[in-house]
């Protein structure tokens, strides 16, 4: 449990941490109050004994805890008395406790735009690639994934995992093996702009299973420029639309936001 901090402005830096385990608990807190703003790069954080007395944790608790956060990039430290807010440049965006620290306080503004074109990227090469060396089994298992599509209306959970399975299916299908390890390591910061731009709403549904069929049929018929430009529509779409939903209802990740502001093409 937090407690009471010993000066006012402290007070509203921390997150609880009830959900977490020691002393993951206390990075995740700290992580999250960095991500929102609450402290800036450069800014010292409040000496080991005082956030150990925040937290009614030990001080080894503590330093344990800035190791974890230092590990993300996040603090830098000298001979372990004080830790500072490391440049926004240091810090590791793939890092899967980072990312879903981001995903937990609703501040992936300042990296949404550098993940969706990075999926852009990938996945629209993917999708030409696909469309000239997809197996009859690749294809198979996207014509599954997209029955089940059209079978998941009635559940957003169960849409969305399908979703996000026809995707793979689709990078799978490109059989280069280094794309897919490289995919592998990059898997959680794909896993965090799917978790924004796919947004199951049933009156959407129907454009979306729109666009999965026609990147389906490019691939099925062998012809890459018009896959490549069907999963470019696709996820054109989906950035407008439901990418500029996740922005206006979750206004604090874009406030907070520590890095230069940017326009999304």
């Amino acid at each position: 449990m937090v407690t009471a901090p010993g000066h006012a402005p402290a007070a509203r830096r921390f997150r609880s941490v009830a959900t977490h385990t020691l002393p993951r608990q206390v990075a995740r807190a700290l992580v999250g109050s960095i991500l929102l703003g609450d402290f800036k790069p450069d800014e010292p954080l409040p000496a080991a004994g005082d956030l150990a007395r925040q937290f009614e944790v030990s001080r080894p608790v503590v330093r344990e805890a800035l190791k974890i956060v230092a590990t993300l990039g996040m603090v830098t430290s000298r001979q372990g008395h004080y830790s500072r807010v490391a440049e926004r440049a240091a810090w590791n965006d793939l890092a899967p406790e980072l990312l879903a620290a981001r995903l937990e306080v609703g501040a992936v503004d300042d990296i949404l735009g550098d993940s969706l074109e990075l999926r852009r990227v990938i996945e629209t090469e993917a999708a030409a690639l696909a469309a000239a060396r997809a197996t009859l089994e690749d294809l198979a298992l996207m014509r599954e994934e997209l029955d089940a599509l059209s079978l998941a209306t009635g559940s957003t959970d169960a849409y969305t995992a399908h979703d996000v399975a026809f995707h793979d299916a689709v990078l799978r299908a490109t059989h280069n093996r280094l794309l897919r390890q490289l995919i592998d390591q990059m898997r959680e910061v794909l896993v965090l702009t799917r978790a924004v731009s796919v947004t199951a709403r049933p009156d959407r549904l129907p454009a979306s299973q729109l666009g999965h069929e026609a990147i389906f049929e490019a691939i099925e018929a062998r012809a890459p420029e018009r896959a490549r430009q069907a999963m470019a529509d696709h996820l054109g779409w989906a950035e407008r639309v439901n990418v500029g939903e996740y922005r206006i209802s979750h206004p604090a990740g874009a406030a907070n936001s520590m890095s230069p502001g940017r326009t999304e093409q």
